[in-house]
């Protein structure tokens, strides 16, 4: 199961003994086709490793037919936040196949940052990595976003005074979220 770990994007920074011992504080279970893993609202204090199977994230749609949002292969991680800071969970995820995840808790982490307080830091560390690189990939969509909107409305809705210095709203909002308004 170390092996697998080494190769899952979370963990790519961890050595093969951090590893080995993050494997001691983790726990095997197993979904078959179709049973829900986790769901949504649901308030999460697991992260989730797909060993072998496939997941699928699900929410609500049209009629009360899901639609799926993602599908968690071989090596996924899901969850990854709930470990250190449980909130409701924002899909509902269901066994696509028979699948076997690896699962750490909360009180997991609590009793490995007492027993492996090295590899707990490297956990919470490589979560916070990930958490990070999610954020920046929402603001460089954000600002493509806007650039797109601003650019349709320089052509339809500007006056054509060559004054094109002022935000629009979003765009002001969103740099206020950013720090840098």
């Amino acid at each position: 199961m170390a092996n697998l770990l080494s190769n899952v994007r979370l963990f790519e920074t961890f050595s093969e003994r951090e590893c080995a011992d993050l494997v001691h504080f983790m726990h095997e279970k197993r979904f078959g086709v179709g049973e829900t893993v986790c769901t949504r609202g649901q308030h999460g204090n697991t992260m989730l490793v797909v060993v072998q199977g496939a997941l699928c994230a699900v929410v609500p749609g049209k009629q009360n037919v899901h639609a799926e949002v993602a599908r968690l292969d071989q090596g996924a991680v899901l969850g990854e936040m709930f470990c250190i800071d449980p909130a409701p969970r924002p899909v509902t995820v269901v066994a696509k196949e028979s699948t076997t995840v690896l699962e750490i808790s909360r009180d997991d982490l609590t009793r490995m940052r007492q027993e492996a307080p090295r590899v707990a830091a490297a956990l919470v560390g490589a979560v916070f990595h990930e958490v990070l690189r999610r954020l920046r990939s929402v603001d460089d969509r954000v600002d493509r976003e806007l650039r797109a909107e601003r650019k349709g409305a320089d052509s339809d809705e500007r006056p054509s005074d060559g004054d094109h210095s002022s935000t629009g709203p979003w765009e002001a909002c969103f740099a206020r979220l950013r720090g840098s308004a």
